[in-house]
């Protein structure tokens, strides 16, 4: 099988529940390192790093990712957004309420923690999402 085919049996479906939007990984609480103190939560959307998965899916001829890419962008983050600034990232529902909050009774992978759920991150300004 070609990688181009593989690419289009693959479909980023665990990453797509029919709003358009595409997460980071469907996990929260790895760490960047063995051994560190930095575990994020990144089942979000990242809005650019989507922009640049569905940019190279659709030169795969993946077009039907970008088209739902581009209707989550048009409900979930410019419909009805006063905001001055777009946020980095949004739950998959498009929905900004992403509160980091920590739960310190789970240990997290290899007893490495916090265990984090939401992500500060939504709060900062990142004009690199324009």
């Amino acid at each position: 099988m070609s990688f181009r085919n593989a690419v289009r049996e693959y479909r980023v479906a665990p990453f797509d529940d029919g709003t358009g939007g595409i997460v980071a990984a469907p996990t929260t609480s790895l760490p960047e390192a063995i051994g560190g103190h930095r575990n994020w939560d990144y089942r979000y959307c990242w809005l650019r790093d989507a922009y640049f998965t569905v940019g190279a899916l659709n030169r795969l001829g993946a077009t039907r990712t970008m088209e739902g890419f581009i209707r989550f962008i048009l409900d979930a983050v410019l419909a009805g957004n006063e905001a001055k600034a777009i946020a980095p990232l949004f739950r998959v529902c498009g929905r900004q309420d992403l509160n980091e909050r920590v739960a310190p009774a789970l240990r997290g992978y290899q007893g490495i923690g916090p265990v984090r759920f939401g992500n500060g991150a939504a709060s900062q300004v990142q004009d690199d999402v324009y």
